[in-house]
């Protein structure tokens, strides 16, 4: 008993010690101390834990790429603007790990390197982080990974995408930004889900300004906004595009998706949320208002499902339906479709709009199917 007392005095006398070294001391170097010991660079305290648990603490700049593989619950967290800047890699690999906790910390790189790797199953928590001015992606979980980021900024990442989720990987934000991210010129976006991936937001999140596209999600992959209030805008085509059965879920009343589309011409693939190819729209609530283009346009066998919904103020039509898709409107009494540019809902001579649309006017569908009733030709108001 005694001599954990003294173990537990001396890690305290080392943290109190690091702590309150002189600001001018580890303004530039970095200064790393995991249990009672110094080390001059995060790998080498990594090294001392091997595949842990263990807690690093950092402050100043390491210039470092930060490699762990095969590790358990370590935590590296920042004091004083601590900065990990991986010289022409990336800041940080992490393979095969669990529990991994990223904490307080500055992330960039030097040359056409990622802030932030998690490959091969890894589980990593990113809290209170900034990463940015990557030319890599700002954050990539692949290979079955997650990656749960909380009151973290994602920005200035380009030409590459914020965040990548792909490869049966998942993502959850809470309180976070995805901003001024990718390149217009090479297509990048915000945020990239892809191959049977999962992002899920939840508490209050920003994706704004991300070149032409908020977020993108491809190959049966799910974005799901779940809880809090999410905005997503500013980008020049598209503020969240689906392709090849993938599928959005809206069940958060303070998701906005609005001022999207901004450099895009009238059409039907530019504005709030653009699905084709076997994807699925289900909006039970939020708000898609003041994009250019549509507020909601479907294509290609894409399927969207509306209640408690309000779709306004789009330059194009709200909603958009045509190459053999179809949208359900479950609620015309809750469902808010106004003041937009183009016609409330429209549908091509191929495509359908399922139940009671007597609540909107200005609606050009060329096939309506009521409740009790079969399809029969819509009527252009």
């Amino acid at each position: 008993m005694k001599a954990t007392r003294l173990v537990r005095a001396s890690v305290f006398a080392v943290l109190l010690s690091f702590f309150l070294l002189p600001r001018a001391a580890h303004a530039t170097s970095c200064t790393v101390v995991a249990g009672i010991n110094f080390y001059p660079s995060i790998n080498d305290a990594l090294f001392a834990i091997g595949t842990g648990p263990g807690t690093i603490f950092v402050t100043g700049t390491c210039s470092e790429s930060v490699q762990i593989t095969n590790a358990r619950s370590i935590t590296i967290a920042g004091f004083g603007g601590a900065s990990i800047v991986g010289p022409g890699s990336d800041a940080f690999d992490i393979l095969l790990s669990q529990d991994i906790n990223l904490e307080n910390l500055d992330i960039s790189t030097t040359g056409f390197g990622g802030g932030v790797n998690i490959s091969d199953a890894s589980e990593v928590h990113i809290i209170g982080c900034n990463i940015h001015d990557n030319q890599s992606v700002g954050v990539d979980a692949d290979t079955g990974s997650i990656v749960f980021l909380r009151n973290t900024i994602i920005q200035n990442n380009t030409p590459n995408d914020g965040l990548d989720v792909i490869d049966n990987s998942k993502a959850q934000l809470n309180g976070s930004t995805v901003q001024n991210n990718g390149d217009p010129v090479a297509g990048t976006v915000g945020v990239f889900v892809a191959r049977n991936s999962v992002v899920v937001f939840r508490q209050t999140n920003l994706i704004q300004n991300n070149a032409n596209i908020g977020i993108l999600a491809r190959n049966l992959s799910n974005v799901i906004f779940s809880a809090g209030a999410t905005t997503i805008r500013g980008h020049l085509s598209d503020g969240i595009v689906l392709q090849e059965g993938s599928h959005l879920q809206l069940s958060s009343a303070g998701t906005v998706i609005e001022g999207n589309g901004t450099s895009c011409p009238l059409d039907s693939s530019c504005g709030g949320i653009f699905a084709t190819q076997n994807s699925t729209l289900d909006l039970t609530t939020g708000t898609i208002t003041g994009n250019q283009g549509s507020g909601v346009s479907v294509q290609q066998g894409a399927n969207v499902q509306l209640r408690d919904a309000t779709v306004s103020n789009n330059s194009g039509d709200g909603v958009h339906i045509q190459w053999i898709s179809i949208g359900s409107f479950l609620s015309s009494s809750s469902t808010t479709i106004t003041g937009n540019g183009g016609k409330s809902v429209f549908c091509d001579t191929t495509s359908l709009a399922l139940g009671d649309l007597s609540g909107f006017s200005n609606i050009s569908c060329a096939q309506i199917a009521r409740p009790n009733g079969p399809p029969r030709p819509g009527k252009v108001l």
